[in-house]
């Protein structure tokens, strides 16, 4: 028998237990998603350097696989301030979030960010008006920490608004 003919008779011997073997006991890590931070949130604390309250509701959206996102912020006091949002985001499977915001002044904004196990951070603008980061990160499943910056021009980034929120049951 040559080594040709042997390597094929193996092989052919081989070739059906290998298709019967079982799948590997370690699973396939499941695709990023932001479902962790799906739910209605209400929070409190400071933008533009005074206090302020805020709501997020955060759901599947009505496009499949993706996460809408509706922002209400509210600053009491002369003059107060009333803003909210509408986003739509898109996570693919190497946890990178695509989107656009769009405000309640009427501006639309792209979004590019990363999604980790419990932090989500946005990047939003575009250099000939402002870049703003946007981090969101899950404390526990109930409470959820928003943090709001913008680039300066040093390449710091200065805070405009901290929320704590807590998950609506």
């Amino acid at each position: 028998m040559t080594v040709r003919w042997g390597l094929a008779a193996l092989l052919a011997i081989a070739a059906p237990a290998a298709a019967t073997e079982p799948a590997s006991p370690i699973a396939a890590a499941p695709a990023p998603s932001l479902a962790a931070w799906h739910g209605t949130w209400v929070g409190e604390g400071t933008a533009f350097g005074r206090a302020a309250t805020a709501t997020l509701a955060i759901e599947p959206a009505a496009e499949g696989g993706a996460t809408a996102l509706i922002y209400q912020l509210a600053i009491p006091g002369t003059p107060a301030i009333a803003y909210g949002a509408e986003a739509i985001y898109r996570v693919d499977g190497k946890g990178r979030v695509r989107g656009s915001w769009t405000d309640s002044t009427g501006r639309t904004r792209p979004i590019g960010g990363r999604l980790a196990v419990s932090e989500w951070v946005n990047f939003w603008g575009s250099a000939d008006v402002e870049i703003g980061r946007s981090t969101y990160v899950l404390e526990a499943p109930d409470r959820l920490l928003a943090s709001d910056s913008v680039l300066q021009d040093d390449g710091s980034w200065r805070v405009f608004a901290t929320l704590r929120f807590r998950r609506k049951p």
